[in-house]
């Protein structure tokens, strides 16, 4: 079976990304929520690969407060290291108060302003 770059599969238990570097016979993976250190080349030839497959969530299960809160700060922490504004706040050893976080975000869709000397 051949996966599309960008499809999601299922292999040794859990669930992954195939990346542009992959083949037909050998798929460079990196797990869902992973990082660059954890990509994997499985071949297809040895080893079972299958689309990966969500079920819808039930409504009717609305789980507890830590599992919410777990979910709330898996999500913040994956957020903060991934994709957002500024990719660096990650590797601060500070938090940025959201009065700081405002101006620069509206300073930095602002044209620049280019001095000329005469």
């Amino acid at each position: 079976m051949t996966f599309a770059v960008g499809s999601l599969v299922k292999t040794r238990g859990r669930e992954w990304v195939v990346l542009p570097e992959s083949a037909p016979d050998m798929l460079m993976l990196r797990p869902l929520g992973g990082t660059d250190t954890e990509i994997t080349g499985v071949c297809t030839t040895l080893e079972s690969v299958e689309s990966a497959q969500f079920g819808l969530p039930d409504p009717r299960k609305l789980g507890d407060f830590q599992s919410c809160r777990l979910l709330r700060d898996a999500l913040r922490l994956g957020l903060r290291s991934s994709a957002g504004p500024f990719r660096c706040f990650a590797r601060l050893g500070f938090e940025p108060r959201p009065y700081q976080v405002v101006p620069l975000l509206m300073a930095l869709r602002l044209n620049p302003v280019v001095s000329v000397h005469a």
